[in-house]
């Protein structure tokens, strides 16, 4: 019984929140393999601003540690990186390129992640940044294409497949690539803009 109260309260608040977080996002993927794509929307958002609070509360009660640090890695591989693959293989490109661009995303988030937990952030001066395209982007991205391929017919020719194709297969790539995405921090950004694209994907997917 030590073991487990020892264990909860290294996980901690923070980590509470890292673990909702992952409940958020398993249920966002079993909605994408059931097919319902607006409550797949809906709790990935959800499982983002959860994602988003739990550093925010381990700086406020200061309990930031090490093992804060490696388990929201290993959540996010999943909120992000598998959210992103299974979203490509079932949705967006379902078949041999999707499986493909699916792997490739989800081993290469991995391994952004790994690389960073190792090196951290890249600083300027008093501005951290990112090294690679953040795993989020790849499950952003695939959410972006689905919509514009559902409202337009701006991807409705013949060889679009090999344009998503080609644009996952550049980004999951580039999560390990040298490019520098600042960290801005701005929640007060984030937060709204994910609940909109929450109501949005809600009303009209």
């Amino acid at each position: 019984m030590n073991r487990y109260k020892k264990i909860a309260q290294t996980i901690g608040w923070a980590g509470l929140a890292s673990f909702l977080s992952l409940g958020a996002a398993w249920t966002a993927l079993a909605f994408v393999l059931s097919h319902n794509f607006k409550l797949a929307v809906v709790f990935s958002c959800a499982a983002f601003l959860l994602d988003a609070t739990d550093g925010f509360i381990a700086r406020k009660l200061g309990t930031a540690s090490e093992f804060g640090r490696q388990l929201d890695s290993m959540i996010d591989s999943i909120n992000y990186s598998l959210f992103a693959a299974v979203f490509i293989l079932q949705v967006l490109l379902p078949g041999t390129l999707g499986a493909i661009a699916g792997y490739t995303v989800l081993a290469f988030g991995i391994l952004r992640l790994v690389l960073f937990n190792i090196n951290g952030f890249h600083s300027e001066g008093d501005t951290n940044y990112y090294t690679g395209v953040v795993t989020p982007h790849l499950s952003l991205a695939g959410l972006i294409l689905y919509s514009i391929g559902k409202f337009t017919d701006w991807l409705s020719w013949a060889g679009s497949d090999v344009l998503i194709f080609t644009i996952l297969m550049l980004m999951a790539v580039g999560q390990i690539s040298t490019l520098k995405v600042r960290k801005t921090g701005a929640l007060a950004f984030w937060i709204p803009a994910t609940v909109i694209i929450g109501v949005c994907g809600y009303i009209w997917l």
